[in-house]
């Protein structure tokens, strides 16, 4: 193990951790480990930077060198990572050590497997230092000025309203934000229903039937739901949605909701149940009045 002291002339804080960070870095590549630490040295809060090649001397380096923050390569040579950050988390010398888990080949499923073990920080490979940033600031619980600005944003949204700004950055991360260009169909009638959408910017609509039979059923703006029913039934998609101008939709998927174990997936089953309450009441009152 090496240490690094930060040296002293620094720009002004940029992380607002409270006070000195202490860091270990865990990559089996050297050369990875230096370009690491040469980024970290942009940080006026990192008190010291220690490093590692051995997943094995992780929790014994923790212990006996107090570090805040572990920023950890998820290829270890075949170590499970999540495995490694579990025990850490499970060992009271070293339960409080936060971490980022570092990859060049992050997706969704590594993001999951992350937030059960207790992983808030996310880095894909190559990055750079506003990526680096971010990932830090999410795994010590700070939310980052950019991120705020985006959160506030989605915040507006009714579906979003509810959820703090650590629980919208964590649902972020594991949903997908996808485009789509006015024509295209988001999903078919009779397709297996798998994920709900949120439209966060464009227009959508939801019709039934192809072609001259085809009838509108709804059209949906900014912040409006839809697709939730399939989740909530299992049955395939009883309509389609198809862009009617260029726009942008956040994926819910639902084995993202099924696994996930905490505060975040009762606030999603949550608001799926309102959703449909909405609709169906809406859908009666449509019937009784004509």
């Amino acid at each position: 193990m090496s240490e690094v002291l930060v040296q002293q002339a620094r720009p002004e804080p940029r992380l607002r951790a409270g006070r000195p960070l202490r860091i270990l870095i865990v990559d089996l590549m050297q050369e990875s480990r230096q370009l690491l630490k040469g980024a970290l040295r942009s940080f006026e809060e990192i008190e010291a930077v220690h490093e590692t090649g051995s997943p094995h001397q992780i929790g014994k380096l923790a212990a006996e060198t107090p570090v805040d923050l572990m920023l950890i390569d998820q290829n270890l040579g075949g170590e499970n990572v999540f495995e490694i950050v579990k025990q850490l988390k499970s060992d009271p010398r070293t339960a409080n050590v936060k971490c980022v888990l570092m990859s060049s080949s992050l997706d969704t499923e590594s993001r999951r497997k992350g937030i059960e073990v207790g992983i808030l920080g996310y880095l894909a490979k190559p990055y750079d230092i506003n990526s680096l940033e971010s990932a830090i600031r999410d795994a010590l619980g700070k939310v980052s000025t950019n991120h705020k600005e985006t959160l506030n944003k989605v915040r507006r949204i009714e579906f979003f309203s509810e959820f703090t700004d650590l629980e919208l950055v964590r649902l972020l991360k594991i949903c997908h934000t996808r485009k789509f260009h006015a024509g295209e169909t988001l999903f078919r009638e009779g397709d297996r229903g798998d994920r709900l959408y949120v439209l966060i910017a464009g227009q959508v609509q939801i019709v039934k039937g192809r072609d001259a039979e085809t009838e509108v059923l709804a059209k949906l703006g900014l912040g409006d739901c839809f697709g939730e029913m399939a989740l909530v039934d299992q049955e395939p998609r009883s309509a389609s949605a198809v862009a009617t101008s260029d726009c942008m939709v956040i994926e819910v998927n639902a084995q993202i909701i099924n696994d996930i174990n905490d505060i975040l997936a009762l606030k999603l089953f949550r608001k799926m149940a309102i959703l449909v309450t909405k609709k169906l009441r809406a859908y009666t009152r449509t019937v009784t009045d004509n």
